[in-house]
């Protein structure tokens, strides 16, 4: 399957751009450093942004890119497209995120279109792979959202060792051969992301920069997060860009907040329960925002 989603996603690169117009960015600037801004480190403050951000049942678990992420961006000018994918490369990097060699099969994609709900309808008329495991009603509750915006994942299984659980050709169920016993903290297996799509209209985008739109992008395809939490939290954002009002304060670039969650997320054990691993991660975005303090002093 993973091998026809990659090529779904290089033929949905090349048809893309006839659904949308030429939009234009102040900053073509990808070599731009990645900006660390935020607040002073406080253990609640950290524990409410985790929270927020990693929203999961509570026997439930986080997913991430197991495999090597390779980010492509269509839907605007050639030179923008190419400036995302590399910011997005750089931001990766930067997390300890597995990261695909250039020229690769792309699978975490940012769609800029005229009209979302358009566009979701039409990928998933021709190319259904791209919603792999997603619901009806998610797939409707997307197109309803008022945000500009939908993000969503196809997801597949591995073993705790990351090897990926085959599927009985009966049932279509996971089916697990180790022999480990499961525990409240340690778990058999591990869901994660074989590809991930954002889709953003290109009405949201004027006033933002490459950066901010990568930036964005990758905290959105990289992990699954939902904007709207971050009413729970005043940790600073570029999760925060796309939906806030014309001419309002938003981040220039990945906050500090954002580098140190993304460097949790995929440096965490990721064979135990959300609940679990969000421990672990909270420990490390302290770690983290403490060392960048420490740096600026």
């Amino acid at each position: 399957m993973s091998k026809l989603l990659f090529s779904l996603l290089l033929a949905a690169s090349a048809a893309v751009p006839a659904l949308a117009q030429e939009a234009s960015a102040p900053d073509d600037d990808s070599t731009q450093a990645i900006v660390v801004q935020g607040i002073r480190d406080q253990k609640k403050e950290v524990g409410r942004f985790v929270d927020a951000l990693t929203e999961a049942p509570i026997q439930g678990q986080l997913s991430r890119f197991d495999w090597a992420v390779c980010p492509a961006a269509v839907g605007l000018g050639d030179a923008q497209n190419a400036a995302i994918a590399e910011r997005m490369r750089r931001v990766a990097k930067a997390a300890a995120i597995p990261l695909a060699q250039p020229r690769c099969r792309p699978n975490a994609l940012l769609i800029a279109t005229t009209d979302k709900r358009e566009l979701i309808d039409q990928l998933r008329q021709k190319y259904p792979a791209y919603f792999t495991g997603v619901t009806r009603s998610e797939i409707q509750e997307l197109k309803r959202d008022p945000s500009p915006a939908a993000a969503w994942h196809v997801e597949g299984l591995l073993d705790a060792d990351g090897v990926e659980v085959p599927r009985d050709v009966v049932t279509g169920q996971h089916v697990i051969e180790r022999t480990d016993a499961p525990s409240r903290i340690k778990t058999m297996s591990r869901p994660h992301f074989v590809a991930s799509i954002l889709v953003v209209e290109l009405k949201a985008l004027p006033g933002l920069t490459v950066n901010q739109i990568a930036d964005y992008a990758a905290m959105r395809i990289f992990a699954h997060t939902d904007p709207r939490r971050l009413r729970k939290t005043e940790a600073p954002s570029i999760l925060g860009a796309i939906d806030a009002p014309m001419n309002s304060a938003v981040p220039l670039t990945l906050t500090e907040w954002d580098l140190a969650f993304l460097k949790s997320l995929y440096t965490s054990d990721p064979n135990r329960r959300a609940s679990s691993q969000r421990q672990e991660m909270k420990q490390i975005v302290r770690r983290d925002l403490q060392r960048q303090r420490e740096k600026e002093d």
